[in-house]
């Protein structure tokens, strides 16, 4: 095997990948299920590196009993990947005997190629990897084709999680740490990343005009290496940067489904919609309270310790904001912050305080959500603002 560029980057991205993978699975951390999936899935990855390099030696016609092995593991990338971001975003959350479902495609594989591959004889065994045609012909297209089919549909998935984890959140929880979503984020953008590209390889290799696919690999190669230089790093620099949410916490969606499909079975009236006080009436206690304890000063305020301060269900509460005020949970204590920061601003014997001092005053624990939030409410950034409201000459 001569070493070319292609070579030397299939031995880098192998020593790197398998070594990263290594740390991984053999380091002990409080996120040990999350750092098993991706040292798994990393690994594998660097299987398949050397899959590529052991196809260019006379590896497998010398040991033909090892080819489809490493191949068979490229049918967990995608599930393994999705468990992934499904562990970092939901805390606690465990495997069930429903997940086996995921890993059928791996065994199916594994079924045909011991059965027309690896329980044949040695000159079967070598045709099949010198030819083309008969087992070949069908097999490798079919499995390619089912291979991409599996990673669009868990890139699919994945991306589904986070948006659920999005919505959960700001339907619970009073604050968002941008680095951790943002974390979330890039994840699912490097899994789609790897399932686009892999496919359009596949699509030119598998093409009648194969010309564009030295350049390919002069344009992707770069960018793979970059990808797992920037995952060891986020691993190695910050390896507590995820704490997920509770994965038993629902949508409302999810809860009002389940009490309209209880209320159907039991024949009884189990409607959240009904809460002990009238609407009119809990509004009022809800205002008073907001008003009064100021419980959104707190940057960790979450929806079920607002409503055991209003003496109410976590479900009723979030029913209430939803339906009758049409808003979640994130944007009613945010919109109270705001006015917070707006009284606060406007206030000319606090002209001293700055704009960061005021965010944490009045609950924010982020310098961009907050002039996010403030830009959205009043169209201005907090510093605009206060020039155009406090410390302009017709207002001084």
């Amino acid at each position: 095997m001569t070493l070319d560029i292609e070579n030397l980057y299939q031995i880098f991205a192998f020593i790197l990948t398998f070594l990263f993978a290594l740390y991984l699975l053999l380091t002990k951390t409080k996120e040990r299920t999350a750092n098993v999936y991706i040292g798994l899935f990393i690994l594998f990855m660097s299987m398949d590196n050397l899959d590529t390099l052991l196809m260019k030696t006379s590896f497998y016609n010398e040991h033909p009993v090892f080819y489809f092995w490493i191949v068979s593991t490229s049918f967990l990338f995608a599930p393994l990947m999705y468990f992934y971001i499904r562990a970092v975003a939901y805390k606690g959350i465990k495997l069930k005997w429903s997940d086996s479902i995921h890993a059928i495609p791996f065994i199916l594989f594994l079924v045909v190629t011991i059965s027309q591959y690896h329980l044949q004889p040695k000159e079967i065994q070598l045709k099949i990897l010198t030819t083309t045609d008969g087992f070949n012909a069908w097999f490798l297209p079919v499995s390619k084709a089912l291979l991409h089919l599996q990673a669009l549909t868990y890139m699919v998935l994945s991306i589904r999680v986070v948006l659920r984890f999005k919505k959960i959140v700001k339907e619970n929880y009073s604050s968002v740490n941008k680095r951790n979503y943002l974390w979330i984020l890039q994840l699912t953008f490097v899994f789609v990343y790897f399932v686009v590209s892999g496919l359009i390889i596949n699509i030119i290799r598998f093409g009648a005009d194969r010309s564009y696919e030295g350049i390919l690999f002069y344009v992707l190669a770069p960018i793979n290496i970059a990808f797992l230089i920037w995952l060891i790093y986020k691993a190695l620099s910050q390896p507590y940067l995820f704490n997920g949410i509770d994965a038993n916490i629902k949508l409302l969606e999810e809860y009002l489904k389940e009490k309209e499909q209880l209320q159907k079975e039991t024949e009884t009236d189990t409607s959240v919609n009904q809460p002990d006080l009238l609407d009119s009436e809990l509004k009022i206690k809800l205002d008073n309270y907001m008003e009064v304890q100021e419980p959104y000063i707190d940057p960790s305020l979450s929806l079920y310790e607002l409503a055991k301060g209003l003496e109410l269900s976590s479900l009723e509460l979030s029913v209430f904001l939803n339906k009758q005020l049409g808003k979640n949970f994130f944007d009613f204590i945010n919109e109270y912050r705001i006015n917070k920061a707006k009284e606060m601003l406007e206030d000319h014997g606090k002209n001293k305080l700055t704009v960061l001092e005021i965010l944490y005053d009045v609950g924010f624990n982020s310098k961009s959500s907050f002039n996010t939030a403030f830009k959205k409410n009043t169209g201005f950034t907090p510093t605009e603002y206060r020039r155009k409201y406090v410390l302009s000459p017709d207002k001084n």
